[in-house]
């Protein structure tokens, strides 16, 4: 599925009036089966756009469509993973049944409810924890149950929201290379959203760095043909990393002039 975004322009809607602009002229083509990061500075955006995307949100200005059909809203076709762990899963119920929870209510048979839960829990390695509930889960774990009940239910795109980005840096790393080793297996387009570089460089085909806000757009697009898993030390990482690096300094230093 193609995801495209055609002069896409957003701004909250409040006490009948339209606030500043967040996001404008956003210009973008998502080929089906891409990982795409969305980088840049806070403020910018990112998870905006990622919303828009969901249709969680309508653009106030411009079209965004999915094989030429316009998002009017969210969709089976769309998955999110959020990057809150405290509320993203449902306390009162187990791993078993957070993951089942939308098939159920999208009234999948039970029969195929448990084995699709199986399948997803079996590739974030949590199979043998589906009758925990989320307090006896570490944090990782909590994003592993999330992806695997956005896994369940089969989307064509899969959305992230800095997922990882409340985690100590080592399950982050081993995380990074299960989300990659995911997406690899099951096909499909990944958007995720991040503030970090190097993360961006670990997961991506390609890399979008957004200025910064008010009325954010693209401020450039790299290409990361490199294959998965990266190095730090390869020469083409350094490069980019320090190309990306001094665009972003650059908008950051925008907001503070």
């Amino acid at each position: 599925m193609t995801i495209s975004l055609e002069s896409v322009g957003f701004a909250y809607a409040a006490s009948g009036r339209t606030s500043p602009m967040i996001l404008k002229n956003i210009d973008l083509m998502i080929p089906e089966g891409e990982f795409l990061i969305l980088l840049g500075p806070s403020g910018c955006g990112k998870s905006t756009l990622l919303r828009l995307v969901a249709g969680f949100d309508q653009p106030t200005e411009g079209w965004l469509q999915i094989d030429g059909e316009p998002i009017s809203g969210p969709g089976k076709d769309r998955g999110m993973v959020f990057q809150d762990l405290d509320s993203a899963l449902y306390e009162w119920l187990t791993v078993r049944e957070n993951v089942e929870f939308g098939l159920k209510i999208n009234g999948v048979p039970r029969s195929e409810r448990v084995g699709r839960c199986d399948a997803a829990l079996k590739m974030v390695n949590l199979l043998d924890h589906g009758r925990k509930f989320p307090d006896e889960l570490s944090g990782g774990m909590k994003q592993r149950v999330q992806i695997a009940r956005m896994l369940a239910m089969r989307p064509s795109i899969m959305l992230m929201d800095e997922p990882f980005a409340s985690l100590d840096a080592q399950t982050r790393q081993i995380l990074q290379n299960q989300m990659v080793s995911i997406w690899s297996e099951v096909g499909g387009t990944a958007i995720y959203v991040t503030h970090d570089i190097r993360e961006a460089l670990n997961l991506g085909q390609r890399v979008i760095l957004m200025s910064a806000g008010p009325a954010a757009g693209i401020k450039h697009s790299y290409d990361v043909p490199m294959d998965y898993p990266r190095s730090q030390s390869d020469p083409h990482y350094i490069e980019l990393f320090e190309r990306i690096s001094a665009d972003i300094e650059e908008e950051v230093s925008k907001v503070w002039q």
